[in-house]
């Protein structure tokens, strides 16, 4: 298990997405709302916080897809008075989210860069599900 707090992968969001216009912060996440990377805009708390949300909203469109049958959520897009939330999937069981610096920005614009910087990683970004460690009487932790 890497060390979140290195913040290892943090360059590169700050290098694709930090310098784009309306970019308030981004954070890249496992499935399960573990931190990955961060842009230097965010601290690593209000990060984890960020992470753990959007996973959240991550189950939440998985239900909803689920049942409208829509085979598969790619990206989630939150507008509030003051801001825009943009969540896309970034490789196997990770995901990218950014907050905007105001809800009148280019959502194009910053989707763009959120892609390209997803196919820049592909699979390398990828987390591998967490699997429950065996027990001594053979069975697996909750």
């Amino acid at each position: 298990m890497s060390d979140t707090r290195s913040n290892t992968l943090g360059w590169l969001l700050d290098e694709q997405l930090g310098s784009v216009e309306g970019v308030r912060y981004a954070v890249l996440m496992s499935g399960d709302g573990l931190l990955k990377a961060r842009t230097e805009t965010i601290s690593q708390d209000d990060g984890e916080k960020l992470a753990a949300l959007t996973a959240s909203l991550r189950a939440s469109g998985r239900a909803w897809d689920d049942f409208t049958g829509g085979q598969g959520v790619r990206q989630h897009l939150i507008e509030s008075v003051t801001n825009i939330g943009l969540t896309t999937a970034a490789g196997q069981n990770t995901m990218l989210s950014v907050v905007t610096t105001g809800p009148h920005v280019d959502v194009g614009l910053i989707s763009h860069h959120m892609a390209q910087l997803v196919v820049r990683l592909g699979e390398q970004l990828g987390t591998e599900d967490r699997k429950p460690a065996p027990q001594p009487d053979g069975g697996t932790a909750a």
